[in-house]
């Protein structure tokens, strides 16, 4: 999601032009890469990608979410044999829902995954699997794993065993996350329902289960929740009774969290993307897939070789002038052959456009970036593409760049929030009828999923259900 003051990397010409260079980290040609021989080297590791997460990905920055999902990590902690980590917990800026662990201890859990967790059982569940991940050294075990294998096991039957050794990892991190969740008093059959859960938001995005492939990295949501659900029969626990109803404490906790794009980070309107905060407008190529990230918003085409994004790291000023600067900063991180150089118009703003050639992992790489000062920044929109078919994607960029502009007052007010609320139940009550009486924003699926349970199913008298309401969004005033 773009903010003001936003950071992004400035190696535009190193990533791959399949991928988005929100997801790629600048960084000196002499780097090395970091061997995770020991503890020592996963903290250290882990607290430089940490700072990428940050700037890339977001914090959600909930003071009362992070304490609530702090105490649960620091209380799971208390069952692992020996802390090597200084470990945190924080809460990423993304709806999808998604838990990840860093080597050395640094934990996220997405403002998604929130929404879609039912109790505090299944949350603790899967902050214990992240943990078991760091504090098992996963991360080292997989590179020393790559580093062991047969030099001739490459393509498929390389990526195929790498992916073999993940499955087995995810195995082994979810049978750590329920004994720590069982340790401290939590009911570990929570990392099955909510695996069934995960599972369930799959179908409702494609329309069926999908079936795992020899390269997955990580087993089915089925064969995950029905392996948990045997597990947590076996294991033995007591439950903490000063949790209480974990359930509705954890609704609790989590009533208000955002769903969907955030209007404060911009929001895609098909294929266009308005930023009410920032007050502009740009339109993406037609039928590429779109990505809003926490420092880029762009657009990859539908074979991967291309994308176009916009960007913003400079303040504003003479667009030749800041062109210049741009370039000399990238050329010290890889080599950079400026091919062409002119001033343009965009809209009515004095703009500046250069074509770039560089060298990426595919070999030469071509970009054309257009420098727009508007609003007390120099607004980026960059196209990358092959150099062998970067005239093939040359219009769509320029398009792209073309189309940026102020918003129209009705584009303005025309964003709204939506956010998990709480309604209660009446006896008896179906979704259908339960979204009539709310003014559910979700539909019946998606109430369904959301909280647990079945299309057809009925509540009780009291129940608490997750529901959506979306507002108007009301813009800040320039």
């Amino acid at each position: 999601m773009i903010h003001r003051g936003l950071v992004i990397c400035v190696s535009i010409l190193v990533c791959s032009a399949a991928l988005l260079p929100a997801a790629c980290s600048s960084a000196p040609k002499e780097k090395k890469k970091t061997i995770l021989m020991t503890d020592f080297d996963d903290a250290r590791l882990g607290a430089e990608v940490s700072e990428s997460v940050a700037a890339q990905m977001g914090l959600l920055e909930d003071p009362a979410l992070d304490a609530y999902v702090d105490e649960i990590g620091h209380k799971l902690l208390r069952g692992v044999p020996r802390r090597g980590f200084a470990y945190q917990f924080q809460i990423v800026d993304q709806f999808e829902p998604n838990a990840f662990a860093l080597p050395g201890g640094y934990i996220y859990i997405s403002r998604g995954l929130l929404a879609l967790a039912n109790d505090a059982d299944e949350l603790a569940n899967v902050i214990g699997h992240e943990i078991t991940h760091a504090a098992r050294r996963h991360a080292a075990a997989q590179q020393a794993m790559s580093q062991r294998m047969n030099p001739l096991a490459f393509g498929y039957v390389g990526a195929a065993t790498r992916a073999a050794y993940g499955r087995d990892m995810e195995r082994d991190a979810d049978r750590g996350g329920q004994m720590l969740a069982a340790a401290a008093g939590y009911d570990p059959m929570g990392m099955s329902t909510f695996m069934r859960s995960l599972g369930q938001t799959e179908r409702l995005i494609v329309g069926h289960a999908r079936n795992p492939s020899f390269l997955d990295t990580h087993p089915g949501s089925g064969e995950r929740s029905a392996a948990n659900a045997a597990r947590a029969r076996e294991l033995r626990w007591q439950r903490d009774p000063a949790l209480g109803d974990t359930r509705a404490s954890y609704l609790r906790k989590i009533d208000g969290i955002p769903l969907g794009d955030r209007p404060q980070a911009g929001v895609f309107q098909g294929n266009a993307f308005l930023h009410p905060d920032l007050d502009f407008y740009v339109r993406f190529p037609d039928g590429w897939a779109l990505r809003n990230t926490h420092t880029a918003v762009g657009a990859s085409s539908p074979r991967g070789d291309a994308v176009v994004f916009l960007s913003a790291d400079m303040p504003a000023g003479d667009p030749r002038e800041m062109a210049e600067k741009f370039v000399q900063k990238t050329m010290e991180q890889i080599s950079v052959k400026v091919v062409e150089s002119k001033p343009v118009v965009i809209g009515r703003i004095d703009s500046w456009r250069m074509m770039l050639e560089g060298r990426g992992r595919g070999g030469s790489l071509t970009a054309y970036v257009t420098f727009i000062p508007y609003r007390g920044t120099t607004w980026r929109i960059t196209g990358v593409s092959p150099s062998r078919s970067a005239k093939l994607y040359l219009g769509r960029t320029l398009n792209t760049a073309r189309s940026f502009r102020p918003l129209t007052e009705r584009e303005r007010t025309s964003t709204h929030a939506t956010f998990l609320r709480l309604a209660t139940a009446r006896q008896g009550e179906s979704i259908q009828a339960l979204t009539e009486r709310t003014g559910n924003a979700w539909d019946a699926g998606h109430t369904a999923v959301y909280n647990g349970v079945f299309v057809d199913h009925r509540f009780d008298a009291g129940d608490l259900v997750k529901i959506a309401r979306v507002v108007p969004y009301t813009p800040p005033a320039y």
